[in-house]
């Protein structure tokens, strides 16, 4: 069990203490599950009621929050100061170093002392571990991949030869990254022959892929995700498909091949984007939307087919008044009724 003291956790999350700096935590939890030894936070005002009830040891809260019980730690944003929290109080378990007797490892390949490699996983020759390394149980990892210092693979992650995975990163189970792209070309008869993905996929660093991701080579050069990228469950990526820094990118989201996404996207649950299209920095996408045209930097954009949000918004105003609208036609076009 990991125990700080207020004052020892204030300095190292950069919160403002209201309260007893001796008092002791040992947990985190939610309001409404916290103990006395736990810290909750306090971010959106519609649980202000719940914050005031919660035995919570000290409350994350921001710097202006008018609550006022107990100990609590004033931050500029709680959400982020709760997340170091959590990080201190309740840090992540890694498996033991070294590699399981199950585990099947290429002569080749130099496993640093710090690294874990799980049961019935398979690395292949070529392969390049950084220090800190973890391969889950019944990861395989092919030929001539490198996965830079710190990076998790989770169980049941397969990573194709051609990938480069920088550091720090987490994969989650089930993804598949460096399959082949979806090309094809069809004959005269009008069969299909599929083109051969021969392209690789780079990954850089501090980059979160959830589970069930899948991620396609190129079919020549390289899909790319960018530094500080985080990808969400059950997304799709396609071959040469380019993301950039620090994006969001929610679950069930497919980018077809050849897409150009820039620096800090945003784009929401269930989004489809075709191929072949140039997206600027900072673009937010809605959910559900369908986006089939290049968008410039700091656009947001809604609908299906996806068009400028607030025009969205008006467009979908007027379809709820459609009803109305007709009935008012029909009874124009039919003229008045003779008495």
């Amino acid at each position: 069990m990991v125990t700080y003291t207020l004052g020892e956790l204030a300095r190292a999350i950069d919160a403002r203490l209201q309260g007893d700096p001796s008092f002791e935590v040992s947990g985190v939890a939610g309001l409404e599950e916290a103990g006395p030894r736990d810290v909750s936070f306090l971010a959106n005002p519609r649980y202000r009621e719940a914050a005031t009830r919660s035995s919570a040891g000290a409350i994350v809260t921001g710097v202006d929050d008018p609550i006022d019980v107990g100990n609590l730690l004033r931050c500029d944003n709680p959400y982020l100061g709760f997340a170091r929290a959590v990080e201190l109080l309740a840090p992540a378990e890694r498996p033991s170093p070294g590699v399981h007797p199950a585990a099947v490892v290429d002569p080749s390949v130099q496993v640093p002392a710090d690294a874990s490699v799980g049961p019935m996983a398979v690395v292949e020759g070529g392969v390049e571990l950084g220090a800190g390394v973890v391969i889950g149980a019944g990861t395989i990892v092919e030929a001539g991949v490198v996965i830079g210092e710190g990076t998790r693979l989770f169980p049941r992650v397969t990573v194709h030869s051609g990938t480069r995975i920088g550091r720090r990163c987490i994969v989650q189970s089930g993804s598949v990254i460096g399959s082949d792209g979806f090309g094809y070309a069809m004959d005269a008869e009008g069969r299909h022959h599929a083109v051969p993905q021969r392209g690789r996929v780079e990954i850089g660093d501090e980059v979160d892929i959830g589970a069930c991701v899948t991620v396609a080579r190129g079919s020549s050069g390289a899909t790319v995700i960018g530094s500080g990228t985080k990808i969400d469950n059950l997304v799709q990526v396609a071959h040469n498909v380019q993301i950039g820094r620090n994006s969001i990118i929610v679950s069930q989201v497919g980018i077809a091949g050849s897409t150009r996404i820039g620096d800090q996207a945003m784009i929401g649950g269930q989004a489809g984007i075709v191929g072949h299209l140039t997206f600027g920095d900072r673009v937010q996408i809605a959910a559900g939307s369908g986006v089939m045209h290049d968008l410039p930097s700091g656009a947001k954009v809604s609908g299906y087919i996806a068009v400028p949000h607030r025009q969205n918004m008006k467009i979908q105003s007027l379809l709820l008044r459609l009803p109305e609208l007709f009935k008012r036609v029909k009874a124009l076009e039919d003229g008045p009724r003779d008495s």
